[in-house]
């Protein structure tokens, strides 16, 4: 009677055993399963910044930007990012290719500006000037019996719009911009008394707010 009891109770430790290795198991494989699931998810989780696709200047509404889709992973404090591109006015210029700064937008502090129209030959005008460019206004006057010297009259001013469609007396276009009050009487006397010449501000040159406040 002894030694089958001893054995029953043998056999019933190693069956009891062999549950818990079961079980054991069983947690080990869920786990495993549970792991490898959050690290493949995690894997797949994208989010969506934005990238200029030409320079854009200080004082523009965003435009000509594209979509990029990174690893959530990637720090993205410094970056603009969601579903919908950012809107707003630049304060700082951003180049092409760059991903747009969140510190990129917002409401400059100005001094008052005047919306201006100035008359200019589209030879006098840089090449590829737009909406939201800084550009400097130069004037030569109109002295035939002198060699005149041209000046600059204001500079670092935003563009607002360019009427190329519009052509005036002599083929000049409008070139809209917007101007501090201060600095209006000497352009419209440069405007009547002398030949304009708009030169575009390169973009690593353009100020960090709006071209309308100057220094």
């Amino acid at each position: 009677m002894r030694w089958g009891t001893s054995t029953r109770v043998t056999r019933a430790r190693v069956s009891r055993w062999g549950d818990v290795r079961l079980w054991v198991g069983v947690v080990v494989l869920v786990a495993s399963m549970f792991i490898g699931a959050r690290v493949m998810a995690s894997g797949e989780e994208r989010v969506t910044v934005w990238r200029a696709t030409q320079d854009l200047a200080v004082g523009s509404a965003v435009q000509a930007v594209e979509p990029v889709v990174v690893p959530a992973s990637t720090s993205l404090e410094p970056y603009a990012h969601g579903p919908q591109a950012p809107q707003g006015i630049l304060i700082r210029p951003v180049g092409t290719g760059e991903l747009l700064p969140q510190g990129a937008f917002g409401v400059p502090d100005v001094a008052p500006t005047r919306v201006v129209t100035v008359p200019v030959n589209p030879l006098h005008l840089a090449a590829g000037v737009n909406s939201g460019d800084q550009v400097d206004v130069w004037a030569t006057p109109d002295d035939r019996a002198t060699a005149s010297t041209p000046i600059k009259v204001v500079e670092h001013i935003t563009v607002s719009e360019v009427n190329r469609d519009v052509v005036g007396t002599g083929g000049d276009i409008g070139v809209v911009l917007l101007v501090p009050e201060v600095e209006i009487p000497a352009l419209v006397q440069a405007m009547r008394t002398g030949v304009v010449d708009i030169v575009k501000v390169p973009l690593a040159q353009t100020r960090g707010t709006d071209s309308g406040n100057q220094s």
